[in-house]
């Protein structure tokens, strides 16, 4: 919706752009052309930048969802490790008697 909003006022500001360039004369055409560009400029960067942090965020949550896997899984190679430490100390006080 964030992105959808930002496209349309780019398209308001393209078109308020081509108004001043059509109808207006002399300084109040550059005016006109001067902020037209210097607020498309703005709004393109913002939706550039709203895609990166998208993509920045999606990479994030994909490292966490690993780094969780990764963590169950030593997690769980210790629990067999204790277990067999305790099979063993039993192993041996039963061959000791």
């Amino acid at each position: 919706m964030k992105s959808f909003i930002n496209i349309v006022t780019l398209l308001f500001f393209l078109y308020t752009g081509y108004y001043c360039h059509a109808n207006l004369n002399g300084i109040f055409l550059s005016i006109g052309v001067f902020f037209s560009g210097l607020i498309i400029g703005v709004l393109l960067m913002n939706i550039l930048l709203n895609v990166k942090n998208d993509k920045i965020n999606i990479y994030k949550r994909k490292l966490e969802k690993e780094s969780v896997s990764s963590d169950e899984a030593s997690a769980k190679v210790q629990i067999l490790e204790s277990k067999i430490n305790v099979l063993e100390k039993a192993l041996e006080n039963a061959l000791k008697k």
